[in-house]
């Protein structure tokens, strides 16, 4: 009886270090500039007015966490199809805009291997290390004809990246949703993203 109840306990704090939509974190352990002036939010998502709210929600809320977010349309609308075939010249692009961090959202399909079960820890890939490399594997996942349907289940999953030298500084995955509950799900996803990078210090504005 006593070992369930610490087993109990254990989920309960466990539970409570996460806020509210995200379900796993991990963040670097190397230093690097915390300051960030101007941060793109990029959605990884096949359907433009999805990708646009999606966007439009996290540099909303982000903005209320008194950060300067930009929606990602904005530079790399649809119609220029795969921005990133020159990585290093998207960089370029992104920092003489004025840009020092990058977070990109991804809808992933939990049929994929990525997926990790809420009892279990989480750390990303290597090739989530750099931001191209990621970039790349991802877009090929997400923007696969048909890819988004009303009865599969998803997961968001948010890199942050700082640009200097484009590493991954953060990295979280959020509960499972549908497709249908995406709308109101979204929006406390996005707080919820927030509170988690000022709370473990992955930004200092």
């Amino acid at each position: 009886m006593k070992s369930k109840s610490l087993i109990l306990l254990s989920l309960l704090v466990l539970h409570s270090c996460v806020p509210e939509g995200l379900m796993r974190t991990w963040s670097t352990t190397e230093d690097y500039d915390r300051q960030f002036n101007s941060i793109l939010v990029m959605g990884l998502i096949n359907n433009v007015n999805l990708r646009n709210e999606v966007e439009n929600e996290v540099v909303t809320t982000g903005g209320k966490a008194g950060l300067k977010c930009v929606n990602g349309m904005s530079m790399f609308p649809p119609e220029l199809g795969k921005p990133f075939e020159d990585v290093e010249r998207a960089k370029e692009r992104m920092r003489n805009n004025g840009f020092d961090g990058v977070i990109t959202v991804a809808l992933v399909d939990i049929k994929e291997e990525r997926y990790v079960p809420p009892q279990t820890g989480y750390s990303p890939l290597v090739y989530y290390n750099r931001f191209g490399n990621y970039f790349f594997r991802t877009y090929d996942l997400v923007y696969q004809p048909g890819y988004f349907t009303q009865d599969t289940k998803y997961f968001i999953e948010t890199n942050f990246y700082e640009l200097r030298e484009g590493k991954l500084v953060w990295s979280g995955r959020s509960t499972v949703f549908t497709r249908e509950e995406l709308n109101s799900y979204l929006a406390n996803y996005s707080r919820g993203l927030f509170k988690e990078l000022k709370m473990e210090g992955i930004i200092n504005n």
